[in-house]
């Protein structure tokens, strides 16, 4: 056994009032999300400390911290050995577990995911070493067995994966050295729905001198009740941001599963079709395969790919997307599924299907965790058609460690683990519910029952 035995599981509730900055983070479903998060930390008998993030939006995250914490009786008193030895079935002996499964996806499952990462810091840092670093080091055999594919075969078989992995081995050591030089091209989300124009442009030229080439936007908000406004206000954000860059700068478009069925996603992106969006994100719901799919082929002849993922909960899920030609951009998101365990497995499907990873990060810690998984992605795969989502807020004065682009790419880090450490006065202030900084939700529902394209039900909310 090595020294380090888990002693404590501890888990905080952080929530920032984001709705106090420019509505920075608002979308057409999310009208004023407060940025907050659940961070288990757990602590070792040698005195090493782990942690990871689960990312929220303000009420509910109390929820998401019980589900942390009745975790605790399945990690406290094991050995980081145990989880070396068999990553593959420590995760799932917490995601299958025969009462707890029951609960199935959702907070349950980002609850598993939360303490999966931190075993996976845990063991960076017993090495002394970045979580990327961690990853691009394991072997072809390592990676086989950190995935659970009793759910996968169909598309995905252990053999498959192995032989996959082997094919391009002589080409990784050359891929990792081109991101230590020149890191991951990264995509800033600047056209929040609620952000005034003004900003929008000041921050897309900013980042655009500096060296970003791609911006997303938010689209279709209420759209269901002002079909004339919201294309409008669409089209004034993507003017905006189109005329703060350059040509030579991509413009990406993101619904939040706000534009219902694939007929009316397909039929209201059409109209934006002059703006040569890469993608629509999540156009419809994230658990609609079919209507992915044929929106897929509707929106093919424009040019406008489909990407979906930020919110699909499982590996399943992500399988039938990519085996069904449903997605032309992968995005994993940190948080959602049940750790790095199961994002190996969805960039591994990607792969197979040569769907680019195009991960999602617009949320606080979100692009610590995607980072390390894109490097992993891009070093075995290459970075072909791979962009990674970058928030410019909530780094500096919130992680020891924050995030750094330089010439529109993320740098690699160098801090161990995840790079998940916070500055104590941060937590301080926003630790729910005593913090003096910390977000009021009543005060984020008002906000977002009067915001333009609100929906009607919104009004229960006050």
């Amino acid at each position: 056994m090595s020294e380090h035995k888990i002693v404590s599981l501890e888990v905080l509730d952080l929530r920032y009032p984001t709705v106090r900055l420019g509505m920075a983070g608002s979308d057409p479903r999310h009208l004023a999300p407060n940025y907050s998060c659940v961070v288990p930390i757990l602590r070792t008998s040698s005195g090493l400390e782990a942690r990871s993030l689960i990312f929220t939006i303000g009420d509910g995250t109390q929820i998401q911290k019980a589900a942390v914490e009745a975790l605790s009786r399945f990690v406290i008193g094991r050995d980081l050995d145990d989880f070396i030895a068999e990553p593959g079935l420590f995760a799932q002996s917490l995601a299958e577990h025969h009462q707890l499964r029951w609960l199935a996806l959702g907070v349950y499952r980002m609850a598993v995911g939360g303490i999966v990462n931190a075993l996976w810091d845990l063991w960076a840092k017993s090495l002394n070493v970045p979580l990327w670093q961690l990853l691009t080091s394991l072997t072809p055999q390592q990676i086989v067995r950190s995935i659970d594919f009793h759910h996968l075969r169909d598309s995905l078989t252990e053999d498959e994966l192995l032989a996959l992995l082997k094919t391009r081995e002589s080409s990784k050591e050359a891929n990792l050295a081109r991101l230590r030089s020149t890191g991951v091209r990264v995509y800033s989300t600047a056209g929040w729905s609620g952000r005034p124009l003004a900003e929008v442009r000041e921050l897309c030229s900013g980042l655009y001198a500096a060296g970003t080439r791609a911006f997303k936007a938010k689209v279709g908000r209420g759209q269901q009740y002002d079909r004339a406004r919201a294309l409008d206000e669409d089209r004034r954000m993507l003017n905006t941001i189109r005329e703060s860059t350059g040509p030579d700068a991509l413009l990406l478009t993101d619904a939040n599963q706000n534009l219902g069925d694939w007929r009316n996603a397909a039929s209201y992106m059409l109209e934006l079709a002059e703006f040569k969006p890469l993608f629509i994100e999540e156009a419809i719901a994230y658990n609609d395969i079919t209507g992915y799919i044929e929106l897929r082929k509707a929106l093919a002849p424009a040019g406008i790919g489909v990407a979906g993922g930020e919110q699909a909960p499982d590996a399943v899920t992500f399988k039938q997307l990519l085996a069904g030609g449903g997605l032309t951009h992968c995005q994993i998101d940190g948080a959602r599924v049940g750790g790095v365990n199961e994002l190996l497995a969805i960039i591994a499907m990607a792969a197979k299907y040569k769907v680019p990873v195009c991960p999602h990060s617009g949320g606080i810690g979100l692009g610590q965790l995607v980072g390390a998984m894109s490097i992993f992605d891009q070093t075995w795969f290459g970075s072909e058609g791979r962009w990674l989502e970058y928030l410019e807020f909530l780094q500096q004065g919130v992680f020891l460690h924050p995030l750094e682009v330089r010439n529109g790419h993320y740098q690699l880090p160098t801090a161990s683990g995840w790079g998940l450490e916070m500055h104590a006065p941060f937590i301080a202030n926003y630790r729910f519910p005593d913090g003096p900084d910390t977000a009021d939700h009543l005060e984020a529902d008002r906000i977002a029952a009067a915001q333009p394209g609100a929906p009607l039900y919104a009004r229960y909310w006050v």
